[in-house]
């Protein structure tokens, strides 16, 4: 059949059968489909949707256009998460230490948790870019290299490769610059082509929902959880969805290397935020609750993550994490200790008495970003030691004078453009404020 009657059918909301999207589709690969050709087709679903059937087939289509990882032990179980973006987003360099250090405690060997992560682009931060904040950190490591860490640690962290589902990156390039990204059937098959990639047998979904997020409300969230699980479901991929907020940024930072810092600091017992720890350990009990096959109640596993971080062994795991890839954390440490010789800080305080509001995430993670700790294309090269520290969340006393928020950043650019747009975008009300529901709701 012909690339425009595919897109003609399409245009008029009928189903293409899985040979015609195999035929358009590697085609494409092969460039005998054009891309002014997948562009059109791509707008098509965009208002027209996919069914069901075709979700399946285009997403299964997409992940055997590149190469997955081998099992060669099949009876160990692999679970990952994946989080659908946010501002201080951090929770997957918790999890992989947090979960580990369990399954350690109750001598249970047959865990895995390969974890295949991005980059930040716009107002989101990447996992990848807090990982190198980290000196010598490398998350670009072949599959060979990422199986041998699974065999002797149980995990990895590393980024999409080029020989893993090269049809989504592909997709996604013309998708960005169409205006196709908000396409749920788009989105679904575009993250779950990656993690089938990973040869996964359970995924705990973090679906974020809010001003900061993609979803705006859990009506658009809970539909985009279900297709998600649908995909999962017919690869036989055990999933849970948890909807969790993102009105206002997760955990008290945002950037890169005070990411870490935090993270560094939660395990440690020295400052949890109630926000952080909540979905973090609502996200790794589900993880256990997976891996363990059902064996592992939600609710126990929620009790075996808060006697886990009674202890050092998270800690260890969490440093091991990095220095197995090149990472110095002796490096780490010393920025750490020496802060002030490499960054200016800017205190923002209180202009009032009251509870604080409004800590709009897409804000501050903008503000963040255009101060060098984010990217706003894909080729901009980050500073990692740009950050912001958030002394107040949402719901929390303030006084007048008193510190809200700490700006890390070298000097540039007008100091006082980023104090009008901070006293723009924080709210401080002079009656008591409700503090943030984190969970949401779960699909399990």
């Amino acid at each position: 059949m012909q690339t425009q009657e595919l897109i003609l059918k399409k245009r008029s909301g009928l189903e293409l059968s899985t040979e015609e999207l195999r035929e358009l589709l590697y085609g494409y690969l092969e460039g005998d489909v054009k891309d002014y050709q997948m562009s059109a087709w791509l707008m098509a679903v965009f208002f027209q949707g996919l069914s069901d059937r075709e979700l399946r087939d285009w997403t299964r289509l997409m992940w055997q256009s590149g190469r997955s990882f081998a099992r060669s032990h099949r009876n160990d179980f692999w679970v990952d998460k994946h989080s659908t973006g946010g501002v201080g987003d951090k929770t997957s360099l918790l999890l992989v230490p947090l979960v580990t250090a369990v399954f350690q405690s109750l001598n249970i060997d047959g865990v895995r948790i390969p974890m295949v992560s991005g980059r930040g682009l716009g107002h989101t931060g990447g996992t990848l870019d807090k990982l190198e904040s980290v000196p010598g950190f490398s998350p670009q490591i072949s599959f060979e290299e990422a199986d041998e860490l699974l065999s002797s640690n149980h995990f990895f962290m590393m980024g999409q490769t080029q020989e893993m589902a090269p049809a989504d990156r592909l997709i996604y390039a013309l998708r960005d610059v169409t205006g196709t990204v908000e396409s749920q059937p788009l989105i679904v098959s575009s993250i779950m082509s990656k993690k089938l990639s990973e040869s996964l047998d359970g995924i705990v979904f973090d679906v974020k929902v809010g001003k900061g997020a993609f979803m705006k409300n859990l009506e658009q969230a809970r539909s985009l959880a279900e297709g998600l699980r649908g995909v999962a479901k017919a690869q036989k991929l055990a999933s849970v969805a948890v909807m969790t907020s993102m009105d206002e940024p997760l955990g008290s930072t945002i950037g890169n290397f005070v990411e870490v810092e935090e993270c560094c600091d939660f395990l440690l017992g020295q400052e949890r935020e109630e926000g952080l720890k909540t979905v973090t350990l609502t996200l790794a009990s589900w993880m256990i609750h997976l891996a363990s096959r059902g064996k592992i109640s939600f609710e126990e596993g929620l009790l075996e993550c808060e006697q886990a971080l009674e202890t050092q062994a998270p800690y260890d795991l969490f440093v091991k994490m990095f220095e197995a890839q090149g990472g110095r954390w002796s490096a780490f440490e010393r920025t750490r200790e020496k802060m002030g010789d490499h960054v200016d800080s800017l205190f923002f305080k209180a202009s009032q008495d009251g509870w604080v509001s409004k800590l709009p995430p897409k804000v501050l993670g903008v503000l963040v970003n255009e101060l060098g700790g984010g990217r706003q294309s894909k080729d901009d090269l980050i500073q990692p030691l740009v950050g912001m520290k958030l002394y107040k969340k949402v719901g929390d006393r303030v006084a007048q004078g008193e510190d809200l928020l700490e700006l890390r950043f070298h000097e540039k650019g007008n100091r006082q453009k980023v104090i009008d747009t901070l006293e723009k975008a924080i709210e401080i009300k002079q009656s008591e404020v409700t503090k943030t529901q984190w969970v949401l709701e779960t699909l399990s």
